[in-house]
């Protein structure tokens, strides 16, 4: 968490305010061994941000002196906005940009520091960057590593290198309306299936960013405005005590330290 949804989301805010603002002070509020020090930072002073991406679950800020930040969000990391010096809670950095000759602030916050804030022009290296850009190429890719593979397809969906930007939640969902068993080999497949697979995935992530993402009960997830996505409200098996088709009780299994609901009734009908 936050998984593509919820990065494309806040990318798409980040990018809505950022782009053509100038950077004109940062604050370091408290040390986090994955960000980078103030004097890396100053680097930036003055200069544009000219594009705002997202590499599968990596956002990328791009500026007018051909510095990067990169950043990986992990369990806990947020960026939030506002129109002044606030604080939300887990605050490490303070960005103050100017923007027309309004001035406003995004701060950076980790509850558990797994986040990362770094001046790099390393750009992530992804086999599949963003999981809604596949074409036929990657498809056929992801399709051959499957079905050569005696992982359980949980744990291949939750690879970023086989398909990247699915975690726990959409990976659950993907396999529910896939009515595929997470435990299910990945060469015990059929291309049809993997392909099923792969095209519910993608249905799965459109629908979670048109929902604005997930916001789980620890509302560790909001947008840079602060407000939380309703995918929650929307989850097809993921965390569900009855299955929403047939109104039996979802099991709920551990796959690679991860939780892995499905509803053996569904499966077996």
């Amino acid at each position: 968490m936050p998984e593509f949804p919820e990065v494309f989301t806040i990318t798409q805010n980040l990018k809505e305010q950022l782009v053509n603002s100038t950077l004109i002070e940062i604050e370091i509020l408290e040390f986090h061994p994955k960000v980078s020090r103030l004097e890396e930072f100053e680097q930036l002073k003055n200069h544009q941000i000219i594009n705002i991406k997202n590499i599968s679950k990596s956002i990328i800020f791009e500026f007018s002196n051909n510095k990067k930040i990169v950043s990986h969000l992990a369990m806990t990391g947020r960026f939030r906005f506002s129109n002044k010096q606030d604080l939300f809670g887990w605050d490490k950095v303070r960005f103050t940009f100017t923007k027309n000759g309004e001035i406003f602030y995004i701060n950076f916050t980790d509850t558990r520091k797994f986040g990362k804030l770094l001046i790099s022009n390393k750009i992530p290296n992804q086999v599949f960057p963003n999981p809604l850009d596949y074409q036929e190429k990657e498809i056929k890719l992801i399709i051959n590593k499957i079905l050569k593979s005696n992982k359980t397809i949980k744990e291949l969906l939750l690879d970023q290198n086989t398909f990247s930007g699915l975690g726990n939640i959409y990976s659950n969902d993907t396999l529910n309306i896939s009515k595929v068993h997470p435990n299910t080999k990945g060469n015990s497949l059929d291309e049809k299936k993997v392909r099923e697979i792969i095209f519910n995935a993608q249905e799965i992530l459109r629908e979670g960013i048109k929902l604005g993402g997930s916001s789980l009960y620890d509302k560790m997830y909001t947008n840079i405005y602060g407000k939380e996505g309703t995918y929650q409200d929307n989850f097809k098996i993921y965390n569900l005590k009855k299955c929403k088709n047939c109104g039996n009780i979802v099991t709920k299994i551990k796959i690679g330290g991860r939780g892995s609901f499905f509803c053996e009734y569904c499966l077996s009908n």
